[in-house]
């Protein structure tokens, strides 16, 4: 058993001890002091390290289990978890699938919502679009070796691409239908990242505590003729993604 030293909750504290506990167990792990993979202290063994009682030191784990810092594994125990090391490629202009074959990770994606949208200012005026068309509003839940990766929603023109509600986007690729149906080749795009804090709907999809730290990253796809075709969002776990990217000097 791994004995956490330095580690001491205060009984008389107005902290709850399942609190203090798990404050305790994050702040070893993002420091280093247990690295991942490491197998954690059963429950019993925390009660009678501590002092506490089974249910404080089941709270104290599920929440961190929550929140993506350990995992518990059918038969073997609780094991810290390693950060998520797949790659997203911010210099480069990929559909999912292409990313996800790069990677040679297995992936499903799921339709949420589908739906046409009218005039809204702000996102009309990002697409350069009249006050006259349409946006079809796309959500998809995407997952990488069965667990959640991404919530993305898709904002595109149908004066560009006509019909387009008619493709099954949980199966087809949406970058490929704009370049072997309507030709529409991708050429660039202007991408923001911001930090955001988990809504109930990424909270429940993700299976995190909502206010949770989220990854967003904002898109406006151009086309051959610098037109803006699409509007991207994508929210990420904050706690369990990360980017890798080149930069070069020229």
């Amino acid at each position: 058993m791994i004995e956490l030293n330095g580690i001491q909750l205060d009984k008389i504290s107005a902290v709850p001890l399942y609190e203090q506990l798990r404050k305790a167990l994050l702040e070893a792990i993002t420091s280093g002091k247990l690295s991942a993979g490491t197998k954690l202290p059963t429950e019993e063994e925390l009660c009678a390290q501590f002092g506490i009682s089974r249910p404080v030191a089941r709270q104290a784990y599920n929440m961190l289990i929550e929140e993506g810092f350990v995992e518990r594994m059918r038969g073997r125990g609780t094991f810290v978890r390693s950060p998520d090391t797949r790659g997203r490629f911010l210099n480069k202009q990929l559909s999912f699938a292409a990313e996800m074959g790069v990677l040679n990770l297995e992936h499903r994606t799921e339709v949420l919502r589908a739906e046409w949208v009218s005039y809204t200012p702000e996102l009309f005026a990002r697409l350069k679009l009249e006050r006259g068309d349409r946006c079809y509003h796309l959500v998809r839940m995407r997952y990488v070796s069965g667990k959640p990766f991404v919530l993305v929603e898709n904002y595109v023109p149908e004066s560009v691409f006509p019909g387009i509600d008619a493709y099954d986007f949980a199966q087809r690729s949406l970058y490929d239908v704009f370049e072997t149906v309507y030709h529409e080749r991708i050429i660039k795009s202007r991408r923001v990242l911001m930090a955001q804090t988990a809504n109930v709907e990424f909270a429940n999809l993700f299976g995190v505590h909502r206010g949770s730290p989220v990854l967003y990253v904002e898109n406006v796809v151009m086309d051959q003729n610098d037109r803006p075709i699409d509007l991207s969002k994508e929210y990420l776990d904050g706690v369990t993604q990360k980017f890798e990217f080149e930069v070069v000097n020229q």
